[in-house]
């Protein structure tokens, strides 16, 4: 990775008086509240200043700041510092393209037991870069990650991923993980369309019948999330989930029996949802268990 869009000489050059500047800038430190120091950075509007006419090198200069920091950090707290010296460095030269994703990849911690931390400054850099490269395919992927597995807004995860599944490049699962999110968001009929569209634009049989498949998982997922819904109304109604699905036909909760087009049957499983016997997982994108966040579908047991 290039560490400088500036030539060596003309860096080392003008380190010197760099460091100064920007010494000179800053604004007095307070005394720091524990035992980290956050890194106290001059405002852009003096850099802009005192630095005029030298912005691209500043920027540059506070790019190396940014990597040792990164390669020092060790918890929360210290990845954190990586945020405002991204969020300054592209306040001052918004087409630092490298340095979107690379901070952004970098920020989220994890505590333990997955708690995400530093999150929010990650998205908040993700939303920045896009509006001056809307078509950079690592940054629309961050972000989509970042919507679906930190901030649980999975309808807009999926818009991006649409989106970016139509940029050169693009890995061909993306569209597929687009319908997938469209359905953990509920909007199954959102993700069916989707899928029926990529059906007829497929360009051979083997990319189709992927298409197809997907189609079906998400017209069984409709059936499922019918169930679903039918078992919480007697939840409500009762106290408890009920003991099979002809209860709920039964007392009328379920209007319908669920279709399976295999002919297979449905059940309730241990957590209270309901599975096909045919394909026995449900639609969706990932689920926090021992091994962290993962973008699968997932599994009953």
């Amino acid at each position: 990775m290039t560490t400088s869009r500036t030539s060596l000489p003309a860096l080392l050059a003008g380190i010197c008086s760099l460091t100064a500047l920007v010494l000179l800038a800053t604004p007095p430190r307070k005394p720091p509240r524990g035992p980290h120091q956050e890194p106290l950075l001059p405002r852009q509007e003096v850099l802009r200043i005192a630095g005029h006419g030298y912005i691209e090198l500043i920027a540059d200069y506070l790019w190396l700041q940014l990597v040792q920091t990164t390669a020092q950090a060790l918890r929360a707290n210290e990845y954190h510092d990586i945020y405002p010296y991204a969020d300054l460095i592209t306040d001052l030269d918004p087409r630092f393209g490298l340095v979107y994703p690379f901070a952004a990849g970098t920020l989220p911690t994890n505590l333990g037991r997955e708690t995400w931390v530093n999150t929010e400054e990650s998205t908040r850099l993700l939303r920045k870069g896009l509006k001056l490269f809307p078509d950079d395919l690592k940054m629309n992927i961050l972000l989509a990650y970042n919507l679906s597995a930190f901030h649980k807004q999975y309808r807009e995860a999926a818009e991006v991923l649409e989106r970016a599944s139509k940029l050169p490049g693009a890995p061909s699962y993306l569209s597929a993980l687009a319908t997938r999110l469209y359905a953990q968001a509920g909007s199954v009929d959102t993700g069916l369309a989707l899928a029926r569209s990529l059906v007829d634009s497929a360009e051979d049989p083997a990319t189709r019948e992927l298409f197809q498949q997907r189609v079906r998982d998400l017209e069984m997922e409709g059936e499922l999330r019918r169930v679903d819904a039918a078992i919480a109304d007697f939840r409500g109604a009762f106290g408890v989930a009920p003991p099979d699905l002809d209860t709920l036909l039964w007392l009328g909760f379920l209007k319908t029996p669920p279709y399976d087009p295999k002919g297979g049957g449905f059940y309730i499983g241990y957590d209270e949802r309901a599975y096909s016997e045919t394909q026995q997982r449900r639609l969706e994108i990932f689920t926090p268990d021992n091994r962290g966040y993962q973008w699968s579908t997932v599994v009953e047991q």
